[in-house]
């Protein structure tokens, strides 16, 4: 039976611990922890990188290094400039993804890690009628977990990973060699 009683006691002893060091963490500034951060907003959920509305978006400007795809709005839906470039690339699909784009995780960048953004491997500009932007993003590799990619919001000193499918479909479209 002490045996019984010494089990149960180590095993409240250990939750107890565990407890305490979950509070521990949970209290403790995100910046103390080597540069890394995780946003989230008061619901839990990562933080989202803007606050637009997806129906406001009249443009979708994609450019590499390379080559640039505009995407526009009109009466009749979404038009590629150049014609028949983007093919398969579902404008409206990923402007309704991209207004809730949210950053898991944010960084300090180190001068000695290759985040893909020098240049960026794809600029994202999002714009309304009038050309205001709603949104722009400098799209760099993928990190090495695999399932972010690093990016950069211009004029932010910080870089940010993101999930790597709400960038998918327009570095897809990219590299069909769009002229």
């Amino acid at each position: 039976m002490n045996a019984v009683r010494a089990g149960w006691s180590l095993l409240l002893a250990a939750g107890i611990g565990l407890s305490l060091w979950q509070w521990r963490e949970a209290a403790e500034p995100a910046g103390g922890r080597d540069g890394h951060t995780h946003l989230h907003d008061d619901s839990g959920k990562p933080a989202r990188l803007y606050a637009w509305d997806a129906s406001k978006a009249a443009q979708v400007i994609l450019a590499t290094p390379d080559t640039t795809l505009r995407m526009d709005r009109d009466a009749q839906g979404w038009t590629a400039a150049p014609p028949g470039a983007g093919r398969g690339f579902d404008a409206g699909e990923f402007v309704a993804l991209f207004s809730q784009a949210r950053s898991d995780r944010v960084l300090a960048p180190q001068p000695d890690q290759p985040y893909g953004l020098a240049p960026p491997q794809l600029r994202i500009d999002v714009r309304d009628a009038a050309g205001a932007t709603l949104a722009s993003l400098d799209v760099g590799a993928l990190a090495p977990d695999g399932l972010g990619r690093y990016v950069q919001v211009p004029g932010e000193p910080q870089i940010r990973i993101v999930p790597a499918y709400q960038t998918r479909a327009p570095l897809a479209a990219m590299a069909q060699g769009n002229p």
